[in-house]
């Protein structure tokens, strides 16, 4: 008879060697055997592996089974560790690490009305940081922890030139937040800002470095120099908080916002925390800030302007007026001449030369170099004090 139909696929290959037949009992009782053998062995071997790997990690085993066994903390050590750590989570994490040390400030005025802002612990025994414009003019201050209880506040100090002020309540053993550093923060990484807007506490916003390096005009005709921008949100009540990185450390303090309605539109500013420590240190430690100062009045040299009367450079900070008896006045400067270098450091800028003499301290010497028509020469000046006057 024709086949009717076609066997699809084939047949399992013909054994290399002929296979004996099992003889008596061992298709029953020795088979089983086995069987329950390697069952018994398999089960020993998952138990052993479910206690004992994770009591060499460190967990609790009872507590693996239950679904409760704690995170592992991983420890952020570089730049591209925590650019690579900053995925959804990372919000989180920083939210966790960073709030019980955020606080609401409420402040009363003599005259009319209350403000508000925020700040963030500085050290176990009360210290406060927030900025000089959520405090300025204040009769009373009163800060919210994160546990709800409230604290009187007083005015240690503050400094109108970075906004920052320090704050002291009477408590103990209260979470700080983490400091780390502005100077190696990458555009486009994550920036994550804490704080009460709108009086809304605890409130965490995420988003971007901006830029850095921000110069921002303030109402007064002065500029807060070397500013983070970020568009995490920030708006009225947010001055004064964190900005964080990826790994919860605190990197700016947030200041300021460009708006045309008061509102956040995604461009915020937060004074860089490596400009803030040390202002932060003078203030604890003796109540007031001394900015050195060399005691000239100047401006950026601009390209065309340069060009057009045929300067010996095109970049550089041109002296229009030098206060007497100041460092600059000691060390001959005159109006007209163009600085170029601070201790060998290329100035570009009036803003950079601020930022620069800034950094050190009242005391030290510095060496400027500068052209006086085609002539370039060399000054040693000694830092004074910047008068409150200018």
């Amino acid at each position: 008879m024709e086949p009717t139909g076609k066997l699809v696929g084939s047949m399992p290959p013909e054994p290399r060697y002929p296979i004996k037949p099992p003889g008596p009992g061992v298709g029953g009782t020795r088979v089983g055997k086995v069987i329950l053998l390697n069952l018994v062995i398999s089960l020993a071997v998952a138990l052993l592996v479910l206690f004992l790997v994770p009591t060499i990690l460190g967990a609790n085993p009872l507590e693996v089974l239950r679904g409760k066994a704690p995170g592992k903390v991983e420890t952020v050590k570089t730049v591209e560790e925590r650019i690579v750590k900053a995925g959804q989570e990372a919000v989180v994490e920083v939210a966790n690490k960073v709030l019980p040390s955020v606080v609401h400030i409420e402040v009363s005025y003599l005259a009319v009305g209350k403000g508000i802002g925020s700040g963030f612990i500085y050290s176990p025994d009360g210290y406060v940081i927030t900025n000089h414009h959520v405090i300025d003019n204040a009769s009373a201050i009163v800060v919210y922890l994160a546990d709800g209880t409230s604290r009187e506040a007083r005015v240690v100090g503050w400094d109108s030139e970075t906004d920052v002020a320090v704050l002291k309540v009477d408590a103990q053993g209260l979470p700080p937040a983490e400091l780390g550093t502005s100077s190696d923060l990458v555009v486009g990484e994550l920036a994550v800002a804490v704080g009460s807007p709108e009086g809304l506490e605890q409130s965490v916003t995420s988003g971007i470095i901006s830029a850095l390096h921000r110069n921002v005009p303030r109402n007064d005709g002065t500029y807060l120099l070397d500013v983070i921008q970020t568009d995490a949100a920030i708006n009225p009540g947010n001055s004064g908080g964190p900005l964080c990185n990826s790994a919860g450390q605190v990197v700016g303090i947030n200041t300021a916002i460009v708006s045309s309605t008061g509102e956040n539109i995604g461009i915020g500013f937060a004074i860089a925390i490596d400009n803030a420590k040390p202002v932060i240190e003078q203030l604890i430690k003796t109540g007031r800030v001394s900015h050195p100062w060399i005691g000239i009045m100047g401006s950026t040299l601009e390209p065309d302007v340069a060009e057009r009367f045929g300067l010996p450079t095109q970049k550089g900070v041109v002296v229009k007026r030098v206060v007497a008896g100041t460092p600059a006045d000691k060390a001959g400067l005159e109006s007209g001449d163009i600085i170029v270098s601070l201790d060998g450091e290329a100035v570009e800028s009036m803003d950079q030369l601020v930022l620069l003499i800034r950094r050190r301290k009242v005391g030290d010497k510095i060496t400027l170099e500068f052209y006086r028509g085609k002539e370039k020469s060399r000054a040693e000046l000694t830092l004074e004090e910047k008068p409150s006057r200018f």
